[in-house]
């Protein structure tokens, strides 16, 4: 299946710390990523690598469901997970101090899924939401973090 990445950066002022605590934590998820419909299931600490949960995805109005796993932590610094099963993907939020905050990168590894490949323009269409999305991600981590 085809591979993409997308990118999106954010100033966030909020240390790093704060910051990658908030993403790490599984629960806080669905606050902050759009197409999300639920998170369960949740196997160990958030910031343990290997610790797992279950998730649900709906895009382009299919809904995929999965596993994600914690395949890095290092506090203020990096998080990243990958998700297996109808979507397989790896998300890599970095964090640099800048200044009295932080600047924050959001990196999406992923690959089209069959049944987005089956719609007319799918894989095209695809790309440019998931785009979008990590671009709506970092805003919506902005807003939150920034209180």
């Amino acid at each position: 299946m085809p591979s993409h990445t997308v990118e999106a950066v954010a100033q966030i002022s909020n240390p790093p710390e704060d910051v990658i605590a908030y993403v790490a934590n599984a629960q806080n998820r669905t606050l902050y990523l759009a197409p999300l419909t639920s998170i369960s299931n949740v196997q160990g600490e958030s910031t343990e690598v290997g610790s797992s949960w279950s998730w649900c995805w709906s895009m382009l109005g299919i809904d995929f469901e999965g596993v994600g796993t914690c395949t890095q932590y290092e506090a203020g610094k990096c998080y990243a997970f990958k998700t297996e099963g109808g979507i397989e993907s790896t998300f890599t939020y970095r964090v640099e101090a800048d200044g009295n905050g932080s600047t924050l990168t959001i990196t999406v590894d992923f690959e089209t899924p069959a049944a987005v490949l089956a719609l007319p323009g799918g894989e095209g269409l695809l790309e440019k939401l998931e785009q979008s999305e990590a671009e709506t991600t970092v805003q919506n981590l902005k807003s939150i973090l920034d209180q």
